[in-house]
C-alpha cells in the first residue's frame, strides 16, 4: 500500500510546487531585467518571455527605458517579436525622444524582414493594430524591408482603398508604397483610384499618382516617367464617370498631354460627337468701341469644328475669328486686339452656339454696352 501511495503523493507535491517555482523563476528574471542594461537586459528579458510571456509584455514598456542605445533596443525588440509580444513594441517608437533613434530602430528592424517572417508579420500587423500617427512612425521599417512578400502585401492593401474620403493611415501606407516603388507604383495607384472613385480617397490617390514621378527640386521628369504618368491618368479616366474623367483630362492637359486629354473627349461627351467624330464649339470675338458717346459692342460668333485632337482650342481659334469684318469702323475702338472666347466644352448643336453667343452678349450689356450679335462663317480646325 505504501509503495504505491508514495509516488503518487510525490507527484502531487511536485505539481503543486511547480507553479510556485515557475513564478519565483519569472520574478527573478524580471528583477534581473529591472537592474540590467545592454546584452544583460536582452538576456534577462528573453528569460522572462520564455517563463511568462504575459508578464514580459506587461513590463516591456518599462524595461525598454533601460536600453540606452539603439543596438540594445533593436535586440530587445527582436526578442519581444520572436515571442509574439507585439503591441508594446509597435507603440515604443513614440516613447523614444530622439527622432533619429526612432528612425534607426525602425529601419534596422525592417532590414531583417527578408530573413525573419515574424518581422514581416509584425510590420503587416502594425497597419491594422496601430492608430494613424503610431503607424506612420514605422515608415522607415517598411522602406528598408526588401522582402517581395511585403511588396505583394502593399499592392493588395493599396488596390483596396477604404470606403471613406479621408483615411490618414491608408494615405500613409500609399505614401510608403510610392516611396518604395516610384514609377512602378503607378498602375496600382490608378487601379486604386478607380476603386475609390465612388466614396473613397480618390483625390488623395490622384495626388499620389503625381507624387510617384515628381522629380527632385530643380530636376526634370524623365521621358519614361512622363509616359508612365500619362498611361496612369488615362487608365483612371477610362475607369471613372465622365465628370471625374473630365477632371483627369484637365490634369493631363496641364501636364502637357493635350492629345491624350483630347482622346478622352468621346468618353466625357459621348452625346456631343458630331459627324465624322468631330466636336462642335462656339467661338467669338468681341468688337467694342465708343460710337458718338455710345458704348457699343458686336459679338462676332462662329460654330467651330475640331476633329478631336485638342483639349483647348483657344490659341488656334483667336487669329481665325478675328478675321471677321469690323462693324464699328467709324467708332473709336476699345481694344486693339478683339478679346476672344470659346465655349468651355463641346456643345451639341448650332442652337447651343447661338444661345452661348447671346449669353455672352448679355454679359456685355450688363457692362453698359449696346450689343448685337453677328454669326460668322464656320471655322474648321484640322
Amino acid at each position: 500500500m505504501r509503495s504505491t501511495l508514495l509516488p503518487a503523493l510525490l507527484a502531487l507535491a511536485s505539481s503543486l510546487a511547480a507553479p510556485t517555482a515557475r513564478a519565483a523563476s519569472c520574478d527573478a528574471a524580471l528583477r534581473r531585467a529591472d537592474t540590467s542594461s545592454g546584452e544583460a537586459l536582452v538576456g534577462a528579458f528573453e528569460a522572462l518571455a520564455k517563463c511568462d510571456a504575459k508578464l514580459a509584455e506587461d513590463n516591456y514598456t518599462r524595461l525598454m527605458t533601460n536600453a540606452s542605445d539603439a543596438d540594445t533596443l533593436v535586440a530587445l525588440s527582436q526578442v519581444a517579436i520572436d515571442h509574439d509580444i507585439w503591441t508594446p513594441v509597435w507603440r515604443q517608437l513614440g516613447r523614444i525622444s530622439s527622432y533619429d533613434a526612432r528612425d534607426e530602430v525602425a529601419r534596422r528592424l525592417g532590414e531583417r524582414c527578408g530573413e525573419d517572417e515574424k518581422i514581416l508579420s509584425f510590420l503587416q500587423g502594425a497597419y491594422f493594430g496601430l492608430r494613424d500617427i503610431e503607424f506612420q512612425q514605422w515608415d522607415d521599417a517598411f522602406l528598408s524591408c526588401e522582402a517581395p512578400e511585403l511588396d505583394a502585401w502593399l499592392v493588395k492593401q493599396v488596390e483596396h482603398p477604404p470606403n471613406k474620403v479621408f483615411d490618414e493611415k491608408y494615405n500613409a501606407l500609399v505614401g510608403i508604397f510610392v516611396q518604395k516603388k516610384r514609377r512602378e507604383a503607378l498602375p496600382h495607384l490608378a487601379k486604386a483610384a478607380i476603386a475609390a472613385a465612388g466614396s473613397g480617397p480618390y483625390d488623395a490617390l490622384l495626388m499620389q499618382i503625381n507624387a510617384a514621378v515628381q522629380p527632385e527640386l530643380g530636376g526634370t521628369m524623365s521621358p519614361e516617367d512622363r509616359q508612365a504618368l500619362k498611361n496612369a491618368l488615362v487608365q483612371v479616366a477610362n475607369g471613372v464617370d465622365p465628370a471625374k474623367a473630365k477632371a483627369v483630362a484637365d490634369q493631363l492637359a496641364n501636364a502637357g498631354f493635350q492629345e491624350a486629354a483630347a482622346g478622352l473627349l468621346p468618353r466625357i461627351y459621348p452625346d456631343r460627337v458630331q459627324e465624322g467624330g468631330r466636336f462642335l464649339y462656339g467661338s467669338a470675338a468681341i468688337e467694342a468701341g465708343d460710337c458718338k458717346g455710345v458704348k457699343t459692342a458686336v459679338i462676332h460668333y462662329a460654330p467651330t469644328y475640331e476633329p478631336g485632337k485638342r483639349w483647348v482650342i483657344l490659341d488656334e481659334v483667336e487669329p481665325r475669328i478675328r478675321q471677321a469684318k469690323p462693324r464699328l469702323a467709324k467708332c473709336t475702338a476699345t481694344f486693339e486686339d478683339w478679346p476672344v472666347a470659346t465655349t468651355p466644352e463641346p456643345v451639341k448643336n448650332g442652337k447651343e452656339v447661338e444661345a452661348w453667343a447671346e449669353d455672352l452678349a448679355g454679359r456685355w450689356r450688363e457692362k453698359g454696352y449696346e450689343v448685337s450679335t453677328r454669326g460668322e462663317k464656320a471655322i474648321e480646325l484640322e
